[in-house]
């Protein structure tokens, strides 16, 4: 499950907020959506992502996993770098199939990517 998921419950709880109230504050209608989010049976779009960040009091990159803190100047330049990545059809396809690997083949991976990107950069140097 992403860590959007486990992160809305954990905030949620950690706020002492029922399933109910975050299902009004994000506007739905009835706590069962909330269930279905926090247990990743629901795929968010960015704009409820953003409306779960403000009624949780967090940033959308906080709740993403993809920082540790809750800093919105951290989040806004994150947040940006993966506008680039969603918006590239390429790079989200490889993206996601990245993120379902274990840690180790991701690193394999992205060591990979590092030494083809090594190689073009010599031959440009070339030129």
């Amino acid at each position: 499950m992403l860590a959007l998921y486990k992160n809305i419950k954990k905030r949620r709880l950690e706020l002492n907020i029922s399933q109910q109230e975050l299902a009004e504050a994000v506007g739905y209608k009835g706590k069962s959506m909330i269930s279905q989010v926090e247990n990743g049976l629901v795929d968010l779009p960015e704009s409820m992502i953003m409306k779960f960040a403000d009624a949780l009091d967090c940033t959308e990159s906080y709740l993403m996993g993809w920082t540790e803190t809750n800093d919105p100047q951290q989040n806004d330049r994150v947040m940006a770098y993966a506008k680039t990545i969603l918006r590239n059809k390429i790079l989200k396809e490889y993206m996601d199939k990245i993120s379902e690997l274990p840690e180790e083949y991701q690193n394999l991976a992205l060591t990979s990517i590092d030494r083809i990107y090594e190689a073009y950069k010599l031959t440009e140097d070339i030129k």
